[in-house]
């Protein structure tokens, strides 16, 4: 006699795309399709819906009213998640969803009601330090379980979380893609008589986009022949014209693109400046990838890297120290900095292995129902 499947619905918003976006859906590919039936939700037509639809998925959509505590008051905003109730609990109840698995903290708020009151399990992947604030606290008592991404984000737990917590590090893979590799050189001037440094990235306030204007602006003074791309979403507007412009072509903004293998490939020196991170899921693919990574020592960092080992760690606010570091690692000799580069691969498929990260979830699921 078959088992029932287990039916999962994976709520997002779906107006941007991300490393925990990237995370859920590699985690998706790996279920046993024998076991599981996957629901897969946007509150919004984007570029995520776009992405899903590439990568062969049919998401559901439903139109919700999104919770902005910054753009909203709190009268429009309590009308707003009363209106999504009514909207996601006949939903869960129609599809007669198992598990609701939140892994978009944006649409945790408008889930976590509904799939209560609907008596569906419910999962909460804590891909971020837990926030100090009371409200998140007090919704935190709502999960039947916790999935932290990192020893780091699990301390950050209030203690009463931690009972009901599993740490589940990420998967991580890089998909090559080859196809623009000539037209891609020729756009952003790339050639083989410089160095590169880059920055991959959505730039939000925690990446430090201007630590690495900083490193930049240093390591141009000592050697005006590097070059520095900066690869990343820029909604927030962070990263100013002027600033390019008073670099003219020495710093080049890519924008955002789906192509991380190319820029991997093509960079000789990977900068991750973000600070209080649960996890640099670019740290794990830039490693898979082979490019030398500098990393500042902040969040999870160190439960990746090494120093030394696998890659190197410079403490924050350490802005010369890390353009001394960073054109030292520019001119290792290629014996050096190649056995870093195969330890640090080897390192990320023991520890974020797909197919291991998706049996250790499966487990989680099948404990709860």
């Amino acid at each position: 006699m078959n088992k029932k499947k287990i039916r999962v619905c994976f709520p997002f918003i779906g107006d941007s795309i991300g490393g925990s976006h990237l995370s859920a859906i590699e985690l998706i590919k790996k279920l046993d399709n024998k076991k599981f039936e996957i629901k897969l939700l946007l509150h919004k037509k984007g570029i995520l819906h776009d992405y899903l639809i590439k990568e062969g998925f049919k998401p559901f959509f439903l139109k919700t009213n999104l919770f902005e505590r910054k753009k909203k008051g709190i009268i429009i905003n309590l009308l707003g998640l009363f209106i999504n109730i009514i909207k996601i609990l006949p939903f869960i109840k129609k599809n007669n969803i198992d598990i609701v698995h939140l892994n978009d903290s944006s649409a945790g708020l408008s889930w976590i009601i509904p799939t209560t009151i609907s008596k569906a399990k419910l999962i909460w992947h804590q891909r971020i330090v837990f926030p100090k604030w009371r409200l998140y606290k007090v919704l935190s008592f709502f999960p039947d379980k916790i999935i932290c991404v990192s020893s780091y984000v699990y301390r950050s737990l209030p203690q009463f979380s931690k009972n009901k917590s599993v740490k589940i590090f990420d998967p991580v893979s890089v998909k090559q893609n080859d196809n623009n590799d000539l037209f891609l050189k020729k756009r952003f001037f790339i050639n083989n008589n410089e160095k590169r440094i880059l920055f991959l990235a959505n730039i939000i306030e925690n990446k430090k986009i201007d630590v690495f204007i900083k490193n930049a602006k240093i390591i141009t003074k000592l050697n005006s022949s590097i070059k520095f791309y900066i690869v990343g979403s820029n909604k927030k507007k962070l990263l100013k014209k002027r600033t390019l412009k008073e670099f003219k072509n020495k710093i080049i903004y890519v924008g955002e693109t789906r192509n991380i293998s190319f820029w991997f490939k093509n960079c000789n020196l990977l900068l991750v400046t973000a600070e209080n991170e649960g996890f640099n899921r670019t740290i794990a693919e830039g490693m898979l990838s082979k490019i030398p990574i500098i990393a500042i020592n902040s969040g999870a960092h160190n439960e990746i890297i090494k120093n030394n080992y696998n890659g190197w760690l410079v403490n924050p606010d350490n802005i010369e120290y890390l353009s001394k570091l960073s054109l030292k690692v520019l001119n290792l000799k290629k014996i050096f900095i190649n056995k870093i580069l195969e330890t640090a691969k080897s390192f990320v498929r023991k520890k974020y292995e797909p197919t291991t990260h998706a049996k250790k979830v499966s487990k989680v699921y099948r404990e709860l129902v």
